[in-house]
C-alpha cells in the first residue's frame, strides 16, 4: 500500500548537468510529503482514524475517495462504496444492504455452512434450483416449480382447527392425524373426510370421477373387473354399466334403457315420429329394408327416411321403374329426395327439391348416363351429356349445350385439275351428313377438312342445306388423281 506520494529522483553531486532541475523537483515534492506524513501520524502513534460518514469514510483509498471503511456508531463498523453503506459489522450482526453472494458449493461442503459442521447447510446446483444439505447429503431442495424431500415429513398430529399440514392463507384447511391409524381431512376448521385403515368416510357429500362405461367412476371392491358400477354420462345424466357395457341412463326427463326394450318408450310404428320415442331396427328404413310410401305418392312423403319406389308410385322419376328413396325433411316446406335406381334399364341417380311445392326431377350424371341422347327442354339440358354416333364413313357428336361436329372421310374425289388463274380447282363437291344442323346465321355450320397423302391440295368449305356440306379442293398445280378428303363440320344442334 502506497501512503505517500512517488519520490522524484533526489539531485547527485555526481550528476551536475542535471543536479539543479533535479533539486528543483524534490524540493516541488518535499511540503506535500510533510503533509502526507502529518496526515499519518495520528495512526501511527495511536490515535486513530476519524469517525467518518458512509459518503466520506474516514479511511479510503487515493484514487477512490467515497470507499472504504467508516465507524456508524458504538462498536460498529461500516464499508462504504460509492458513498453508500454497503456492510454494516456490529457486535451483534452482520448487516448488508446489497445482495451476498456465496459460492455455489457441493454436497460436501456447501456453499453456506457452519464453523464447526461444514458438510451442513445450502448450496446451489447454478440451475434455479437451492438443495438442503445435512451430513454431506442433499435432504430436500427447492426448484423455480415446486419443493422435494429426500427423507420422510414429519409434521404434528394437529386437528380439524388446526390440521398439522396446511396451506399459506387458509390454516383451517388441510391433514391431522384423527386417532390412532385413522386421517383426517379438514377444511374450514371441521372434519370433512377420515380413511381409517379399514374403510374410508365422508362426513360432506362425496364425489367421485366422471368415469366410463368401461371404468366407471363408482364401483365395487368385489366387481374384478372394475367395469360395472356408476359413470357420469353426460351433464346431469347418470349410466349404469354392467361388465363395461352401458345399460341404463338416468336424466331429468326420464331413463333410458341401452339393451333390448319395447313398450311406449319406443315408437310404435315404422312411421312413428312421437317425440322422446326411441328408434327400432328398421324405422324409417333404417337398419332394414327400405318402407313403403305413404299413399304410395313421392309428393306425399313427410318424415325422413328411405322408402320403395315401384312401377307404380306417383311423381317419380320418369325415367324410374324401381328403386329407392331418400327423403330428408327440412322443416314443414322444405324437403329434399334422393332416388336411386335398381334395375339395369335405368340409367342414374335422380333429385329434387322441395319450397313449399315440389320442382321437377334432375338427372344425376355417371359413367352411366353421361354418354346418350341429348335433348332440350324449359331451359335445360334432358337427356345425356354427349351424343355419339357413325355411319359408314362419318360420325358425329352433339353436346348438350348444343355445340354438334360432324366428321367425315370421302374416297374417289377428284382432283383440282380446272384451271383457276393461278391455281387448279374442282367443282363444288356436296356430302350428306349423318345429322342436321341448326340453321340461322348464328347457328349455322362451318366446313373444314382437308387431303390425305401430304399433298398441297388446300380445302374451301361452305355450308348447303342443314345436313349438306359443300367443299371445293384448290391446289397450285394440277392434280388429276382422285383424293381422299377428311371433312370437319361444326356447328350447332339446337
Amino acid at each position: 500500500m502506497d501512503f505517500f506520494s512517488p519520490p522524484p529522483t533526489p539531485p547527485n553531486s555526481g550528476n551536475p548537468g542535471t543536479f539543479n532541475d533535479d533539486a528543483d523537483a524534490f524540493l516541488g515534492w518535499f511540503p506535500a510529503f510533510v503533509a502526507e506524513l502529518n496526515a499519518l501520524l495520528p495512526y501511527l502513534t495511536g490515535a486513530g482514524f476519524g469517525d467518518g460518514t458512509a459518503a466520506a469514510p474516514g479511511l479510503v483509498w487515493k484514487g477512490d475517495p467515497d470507499t472504504g471503511l467508516f465507524r456508524p456508531g458504538s462498536n460498529a463498523l461500516g464499508i462504504a462504496a460509492g458513498g453508500i453503506l454497503r456492510l454494516t459489522v456490529s457486535a451483534l450482526a452482520l448487516t448488508s444492504t446489497v445482495p451476498l453472494r456465496a459460492p455455489l458449493g457441493t454436497a460436501a461442503a456447501p456453499g453456506i455452512s457452519f464453523e464447526t459442521d461444514p458438510n451442513t447447510g445450502i448450496r446451489s446446483d447454478g440451475a434455479d434450483v437451492l438443495h438442503f444439505i445435512t451430513g454431506g447429503a442433499t435432504r430436500g431442495f427447492f426448484s423455480t416449480t415446486h419443493f422435494q424431500s429426500t427423507l420422510p415429513a414429519v409434521v404434528p398430529v394437529g386437528a380439524a382447527a388446526t390440521p398439522a399440514l396446511t396451506f399459506a392463507g387458509d390454516l383451517d384447511t388441510g391433514i391431522f392425524r384423527a386417532a390412532a391409524d385413522l386421517l383426517g381431512i379438514a377444511t374450514g376448521g371441521e372434519e370433512r373426510f377420515r380413511i381409517g385403515s379399514g374403510r374410508a368416510a365422508s362426513l360432506v357429500p362425496f364425489s367421485v370421477p366422471d368415469g366410463t362405461p368401461t371404468f366407471p367412476g363408482l364401483t365395487f371392491n368385489g366387481e374384478v373387473g372394475s367395469n360395472t358400477g356408476f359413470f357420469l354420462a353426460a351433464e346431469n345424466e347418470l349410466g349404469v354399466s354392467c361388465q363395461g357395457t352401458e345399460r341404463a341412463r338416468f336424466t331429468p326427463s326420464g331413463m333410458q334403457l341401452q339393451g333390448l326394450m319395447t313398450g311406449t318408450a319406443v315408437t310404435q310404428s315404422d312411421l312413428d315420429t312421437t317425440p322422446g320415442r326411441l328408434l327400432k331396427v328398421g324405422d324409417y328404413g333404417l337398419g332394414g329394408t327400405a318402407r313403403p310410401i305413404p299413399g304410395n305418392d313421392a309428393d306425399q312423403i313427410g318424415a325422413t327416411g328411405f322408402y320403395q319406389v315401384t312401377s307404380a308410385t306417383l311423381n317419380r322419376p320418369a325415367g324410374m321403374s324401381v328403386g329407392t328413396l331418400q327423403h330428408i325433411q327440412h322443416g314443414a316446406n322444405r324437403a329434399v329426395q334422393i332416388a336411386y335406381p335398381q334395375t339395369a334399364s335405368d340409367t342414374g341417380r335422380w333429385c329434387r327439391s322441395k319450397d313449399t311445392t315440389w320442382g321437377d326431377w334432375f338427372l344425376t350424371y355417371d359413367q352411366r348416363n353421361i354418354v346418350g341422347a341429348v335433348s332440350w327442354a324449359s331451359g335445360f339440358p334432358r337427356g345425356g351429356i354427349i351424343e355419339k354416333g357413325e355411319t359408314a364413313g362419318a360420325e358425329y357428336v352433339r353436346f348438350a349445350d348444343g355445340t354438334q361436329l360432324c366428321r367425315l372421310v370421302q374416297t374417289g374425289v377428284p382432283g383440282p385439275a380446272t384451271p383457276h388463274g393461278p391455281l387448279y380447282r374442282t367443282e363444288w363437291q356436296t356430302v350428306t351428313l349423318p345429322v342436321e344442323f341448326a340453321s340461322g346465321a348464328l347457328n349455322g355450320h362451318c366446313v373444314t377438312g382437308g387431303c390425305r397423302g401430304g399433298s398441297v391440295i388446300s380445302l374451301l368449305g361452305r355450308p348447303g342445306a342443314s345436313n349438306v356440306a359443300a367443299y371445293m379442293l384448290l391446289a397450285p398445280t394440277s392434280y388429276a388423281s382422285t383424293q381422299v378428303v377428311d371433312l370437319l363440320v361444326t356447328g350447332r344442334w339446337r
